[in-house]
């Protein structure tokens, strides 16, 4: 039996900005689709959760390392960030004064070959630094702090390098003497579109928890070539999930291959077709936007729906969803079974939803039915406290576990397993 939980929320303060280009609406489709294979043979890990949009998720079979951690920033890593972060600006504005002195357009499109190339580079040495410390992770070489660490970095530096691609086209947009190349704009659409799979809500919050030394608690979970990272911020659910066996940008683009071959469809009805099969719920109930990334294979779903909002990169040479944002207000959150534990007078009751989603603990006197403020863990490690009105937002891990309540000298013990 499903129960809606109305608990008072704070207002919202964090909200996701979803950044997408040449945003193209599709023809409808079907409302309910079953789910297909990909291009690659295999099912997407894509999680059906009842009465809101599927989600993006690691394989239990393949998660190496689960967590929960809180990110200490030292001041090196803080000094280091904010020197690249200052550095790229410079470098942007650098170009953007070289551009308007040059007169020859020839040496214009030097200078934006060589603006891009720095822009690939610098990309991909993020990309396989994440992809470095994602594997060191699973590997139990560095702890769950150090791979949150290289996460925020990651995520710090990628809109910088979205600022630069940005100023890259202003600079040729202010120029009507001179037309960006079709190579240049593809080439710009392209690492614009892999940026984007770098920056991520999660991942936006840490940086700000560092900025502002509040440590909110994330769960993780790490595989050897995935993670996904979820936290709870005032009255939403944040989660981002990367899957990179599901990325694979040498194979042909499957969306355009097909539409290339049916004179009566396009790219995007191609891809929205896909989409409707992995997230059946959302496709019930309004039409998501997309956009593609160049030749990068890269093609962008965002919506806005009932209960938050989607953010979807699929690939489209495996025709996957890699990489997935997700904001779910908890006033909309569903829970489905609810276990209480009694310890002398404090009770702690959890009420639950889908393992790495939204979990609601509350803490109350067992005798007056009043909130406790009590100190939470989960498997030892601290998630946070439920406050004078016994009440908090965390989140669920996968598998067995065990939440302890403290209150007032008295602890109570829940053991949850895995349904």
């Amino acid at each position: 039996m499903y129960r809606q939980v109305m608990r008072p929320l704070p207002a919202l303060l964090v909200a996701l900005v979803l950044v997408a280009a040449t945003v193209v609406p599709v023809a409808a489709v079907p409302a309910t689709r079953e789910r297909t294979q990909s291009a690659s043979g295999t099912l997407p890990s894509i999680t059906t959760i009842n009465n809101t949009t599927n989600q993006l998720t690691v394989p239990d079979s393949e998660v190496s390392q689960s967590n929960y951690s809180q990110m200490d920033v030292d001041v090196g890593t803080a000094v280091r960030t904010g020197s690249a972060q200052l550095h790229e600006r410079h470098e942007s504005l650098s170009f953007e004064e070289q551009f308007q002195r040059t007169e020859s357009n020839a040496a214009r499109s030097r200078l934006i070959d060589a603006q891009i190339t720095a822009v690939e580079t610098q990309q991909a040495a993020l990309d396989a630094r994440q992809d470095t410390a994602m594997s060191r992770f699973a590997d139990g070489e560095i702890a769950a702090a150090d791979f949150l660490r290289v996460r925020m970095i990651v995520n710090a530096e990628a809109p910088e390098l979205l600022s630069t691609v940005e100023r890259i086209r202003s600079a040729t947009d202010s120029t009507p003497s001179y037309t960006l190349s079709r190579e240049a704009t593809t080439r710009l659409r392209s690492v614009e579109g892999e940026l984007q799979a770098l920056d991520g809500p999660v991942g936006t919050r840490l940086h700000a928890d560092a900025s502002s030394g509040n440590h909110q608690p994330v769960y993780l979970e790490v595989s050897a070539d995935g993670y996904m990272l979820a936290t709870i911020e005032d009255d939403e659910y944040l989660r981002e999930t990367r899957l990179d066996d599901a990325r694979d940008a040498t194979l042909t683009d499957q969306f355009l291959a097909t539409a290339q071959n049916d004179s009566n469809t396009n790219r995007f009805a191609v891809a929205d077709q896909r989409a409707s099969e992995l997230y059946t719920w959302l496709y019930e109930r309004q039409r998501p936007s997309f956009t593609y990334y160049g030749d990068s294979g890269i093609y962008e779903l965002t919506a806005s729906h009932p209960n938050g909002q989607l953010t979807a990169y699929m690939d489209a040479g495996t025709t996957d969803v890699f990489y997935e944002e997700q904001s779910r207000n908890l006033g909309s959150v569903e829970t489905t079974a609810s276990e209480t534990s009694v310890n002398e007078s404090l009770r702690v009751t959890v009420q639950r939803t889908v393992e790495s989603g939204p979990l609601l603990v509350s803490t109350s006197n067992n005798i007056t039915d009043e909130g406790t403020d009590a100190n939470v863990t989960i498997n030892g490690r601290p998630v946070g406290s439920t406050g004078s009105d016994g009440f908090l937002w965390t989140v669920e891990p996968s598998g067995d576990y065990t939440l302890n309540a403290t209150a007032a000298g008295t602890r109570t013990a829940l053991n949850v397993t895995d349904a």
